[in-house]
């Protein structure tokens, strides 16, 4: 018979046999041990982690964002996002007194970025070439300096201008080709007009306001000379001296309305006017037209860079341009810049 508790006086239960075994000491290292490779297994991902996002971050500002390339001008030109943040600090600097904002400065820079494109695909076409020479001798040019070697003057100077701008040798030459371009292609340009070009000379009267300029035409059309007339009125003093009498000039570098105004037109007694030019309204006649007169130094200038702007005018129509730059590249410019 089964033992009776002494208390109750019911008989004991049996011991249960426990349903799980005490572990080993093997099984418990066992288990420490794939804890411990767990631990350490999930640091190394981490860590690969950490360092991979380091390495993206890296990757991306020095070489993804920077070398980024923004503008596509043809098949040819490119332009990537660190070149084009090189040369925003300077240019900002160089529209600084006009009153141009940033934004509007960095619109702007664009654009002279697509034509300098424009300009070298032109260049191309005309067989213009631009050496490394040309590139250097145009930097001693800038800086007042002859080429030199190490530890010339040259060789300082421009170290100088290269820390003063942050910017790198191979950008700053870029700029400076771009400038050599331009000029070897205005120069064309104008070799193409010959030593002469057509040259016409305009007697006006100048006046501030339209019901001035209407006034002053009527009293040339009631009889009075119009020499006379721009002796008294006209607000542009140097010609006033003159009797209202203009410099000779080539079409090209009067303004567009006066362009339009005697396109066709023979000098004589046609009284044109008033027409709007800027801020000024102007009646006035053309005096002679000459087919085969000689520019001078200045105009040759002035009529080349209108060559220019109207040759990559011409040239933009015909050229895929593409652009591909947005607030978060315009960011990076403006922080990297300089």
């Amino acid at each position: 018979m089964a033992r009776r508790d002494r208390t109750t006086g019911l008989p004991r239960p049996k011991a249960r046999e426990s349903s799980t075994r005490t572990k080993s000491l093997s099984d418990r290292l066992r288990d420490e041990s794939t804890i411990r490779v767990a631990i350490i297994g999930g640091a190394a991902l981490l860590l690969v982690f950490v360092l991979g996002l380091m390495g993206w971050r890296w990757y991306d500002s020095n070489y993804r964002v920077p070398e980024k390339v923004i503008i596509r001008v043809g098949e040819t030109e490119r332009f990537r996002l660190k070149y084009y943040a090189d040369r925003l600090y300077p240019y900002i600097q160089s529209v600084a007194q006009t009153g141009t904002s940033v934004a509007i400065a960095e619109q702007q820079l664009l654009r002279i970025l697509e034509d300098e494109g424009l300009v070298r695909i032109i260049a191309a076409e005309r067989g213009i070439t631009v050496s490394d020479e040309e590139v250097t001798a145009e930097i001693a040019a800038q800086l007042g300096v002859s080429v030199g070697g190490a530890g010339s003057s040259f060789d300082t100077l421009y170290r100088q201008r290269l820390e003063t701008l942050a910017m790198s040798n191979d950008h700053y030459r870029r700029w400076v080709e771009a400038q050599v371009y331009i000029d070897k292609l205005t120069d064309a340009l104008v070799a193409d007009l010959g030593e002469t070009t057509e040259m016409v000379t305009l007697r006006a009267v100048v006046s501030a306001s339209q019901a001035d300029a209407q006034a002053a035409k009527e009293r040339v059309e009631a009889g009075e000379d119009l020499g006379t007339v721009a002796q008294t009125v006209s607000t542009d003093l140097v010609s006033r001296q003159k009797d209202g009498l203009f410099d000779p000039e080539p079409p090209l570098l009067l303004p567009r309305a006066i362009q339009d105004a005697i396109e066709g037109k023979e000098a004589g007694t046609e009284l044109f006017g008033p027409i709007q030019v800027q801020d000024n309204w102007w009646v006035f006649r053309l005096e002679t037209r000459d087919p085969d007169a000689t520019p001078s130094g200045t105009q040759k200038t002035q009529l080349g860079n209108v060559l220019l702007e109207d040759t990559v005018t011409a040239k933009r129509s015909e050229v895929t341009i593409r652009r591909n730059i947005n607030a978060s590249d315009i960011r990076w410019a403006e922080q990297n810049a300089r």
